[in-house]
C-alpha cells in the first residue's frame, strides 16, 4: 500500500473514531432534555393540584389559626416561586439566590413539602376537637341556625370568641382545660337560644300588645288584655323549659295571637257601646236577638224570639249537641248495598257544615254578649221607664252564662 492509500485509511479510522466517540453525548443530552420537561411537568401536576386544595381549607383555621397562617405562608411563596419558571422550563434549574444552591425547583417543591407537612397536622387537630369538643361544635351550628347573630350581635360575637378559645386550649393540647370550659361555653350558648327563641316566636306578639295599650285597649278590655299577658307569659315559659318543642311553641303562638284579636275586637264593642246614647240601647239588645234567630233558623227553622234571650241560648245549644249526635251516629258504617245510605251521606255532610256554621255564628255571640254586660241596667231601665228594656238586659247577662257554660 502506498503512502496515499495509508493516509486515506487513517483518515476513515479516525472519523469512524470520531463518531464512535461522539454517540454517548448525543444520548445524554436527550436523556436530560426528556428529565427537564417530566420535571417540570410533575412540579406543574402538584401545582394544580395544591390550586384546588388551598381553596378548601378555610374550615380548618378555626381548629388553628397559627398553623392555618404557616400552610398559607408556604403555599404563598411555593406559588410565586412556580410562576417564576412556569414560562420558562430551563429556569427551574436555575439557582434561586445568589446567597442559596437550590434551584427554583427545588425551592418549590420545598415549600409545598412543609406546606404539606402543616396541613397534615392540623387535620389531626381537627379529629382530636371534634371529638373533645363535639356538644360545642354541635350547640354552635344550631345557634347558626336560629341566625342568633342577627338578633343578638354583640352578645354572639363574644360567645363566638370565647368557642374559638376552646380550640386554642386543644391546639395548645390543654384537652382538661377545654373541658371544663366547655361547660361554661354550653350554658352561656343555651342562655342564648333560648333568647333567640324568644326574639323569634314571643317579641312580635309583645310588640303587638304594646300597640293594643297605645289604642287603650287596657283601658276598655282590661279582662281580655290580662288574658293575652298571661298568654305571653306562658309562651316565654314553654320557650325556657323546652326551648327546641316548636310544636308546643307554635300552637302557643296560635293561642296568643288569637287572644290579641279577641282583646282588640271586644276594646272595639265597649268603646262602641259606650258610645251609644240611652235611645240606643233597645236597638243593641235586639240585634243580639237577631243573631240568635239567624242561627235557630238556620239549625231547626225555630223563631225563638218569644222566649227571654237566656232560654233561647239554651234550645240552640242542646240543638247543636243533638246535630252533633245524630251527625255521630249517622257517620258510622254501612252496608254498600243499603241504598238508603247515599241520601243518609249527603244528609250528614250537609248538617256538618251547617253545624260548623253555628260553631262560628256562637262564637261571634259570645264576644257581642260579653260587650252587653257593661251595660248598666239601671241607665236602660230609666230610658224605657218601665220593666221591659230591663227583661232584655237581664235576659242578656244569662244568655253570656249560659254561652259560656
Amino acid at each position: 500500500m502506498n503512502y496515499t492509500g495509508k493516509v486515506a485509511v487513517a483518515l476513515v479510522l479516525m472519523a469512524l473514531l470520531s463518531a464512535c466517540g461522539s454517540t454517548p453525548d448525543n444520548r445524554q443530552g436527550v436523556t436530560s432534555t426528556i428529565n427537564t420537561d417530566d420535571a417540570v411537568r410533575n412540579a406543574q401536576n402538584i401545582y394544580q393540584n395544591w390550586q384546588e386544595k388551598i381553596q378548601n381549607i378555610e374550615h380548618l383555621q378555626l381548629y388553628s389559626p397559627n398553623k392555618y397562617d404557616v400552610v398559607q405562608a408556604h403555599w404563598k411563596t411555593a406559588d410565586s416561586t412556580y410562576q417564576s419558571f412556569a414560562g420558562s422550563p430551563d429556569t427551574a434549574f436555575k439557582s434561586y439566590s445568589i446567597f442559596s444552591s437550590a434551584t427554583y425547583l427545588e425551592r418549590f417543591l420545598e415549600e409545598i413539602n412543609q406546606a404539606q407537612m402543616t396541613l397534615t397536622k392540623l387535620e389531626k387537630l381537627k379529629v382530636k376537637s371534634d371529638r373533645v369538643l363535639a356538644p360545642a361544635i354541635k350547640q354552635m351550628a344550631y345557634l347558626n341556625s336560629l341566625d342568633a347573630a342577627r338578633y343578638y350581635r354583640s352578645e354572639y360575637t363574644r360567645l363566638n370568641r370565647f368557642y374559638a378559645k376552646l380550640f386554642n386550649y386543644i391546639d395548645n393540647d390543654d384537652v382538661s382545660d377545654a373541658r371544663e370550659e366547655q361547660e361554661e361555653f354550653l350554658e352561656r350558648s343555651f342562655s342564648l337560644e333560648i333568647k333567640t327563641v324568644k326574639k323569634i316566636y314571643i317579641a312580635p306578639l309583645e310588640t303587638k300588645l304594646r300597640e293594643l295599650r297605645r289604642n287603650d285597649v287596657r283601658y276598655y278590655a282590661p279582662l281580655s288584655y290580662s288574658r293575652v299577658e298571661t298568654e305571653i307569659t306562658d309562651g316565654n315559659r314553654i320557650i325556657d323549659l323546652t326551648p327546641r318543642n316548636f310544636t308546643a311553641i307554635d300552637k302557643k303562638v296560635i293561642d296568643i295571637q288569637f287572644e290579641l284579636d279577641h282583646a282588640a275586637h271586644i276594646a272595639l264593642e265597649v268603646k262602641g257601646l259606650r258610645d251609644r246614647s240611652k235611645d240606643d240601647y233597645e236597638n243593641f239588645i235586639l240585634e243580639i236577638e237577631n243573631k240568635l234567630l239567624r242561627i235557630s233558623r238556620a239549625l231547626d227553622n225555630q223563631d225563638l224570639r218569644n222566649q227571654p234571650i237566656r232560654s233561647q241560648a239554651k234550645l240552640i245549644t242542646e240543638g247543636v249537641l243533638s246535630a252533633r249526635k245524630s251527625n255521630f251516629i249517622q257517620t258510622q258504617p254501612y252496608y254498600a248495598d243499603d241504598k238508603s245510605n247515599d241520601t243518609s251521606i249527603e244528609q250528614v255532610t250537609a248538617l256538618t257544615k251547617l253545624v260548623e256554621a253555628q260553631k262560628q255564628q256562637i262564637q261571634q255571640l259570645r264576644l257581642e254578649a260579653k260587650s252587653a254586660l257593661s251595660i248598666d241596667e239601671s241607665v236602660a231601665a230609666q230610658q224605657n221607664g218601665n220593666a221591659e228594656l230591663a227583661i232584655p238586659i237581664n235576659a242578656a247577662k244569662n244568655a253570656e252564662v249560659e254561652i259560656s257554660e
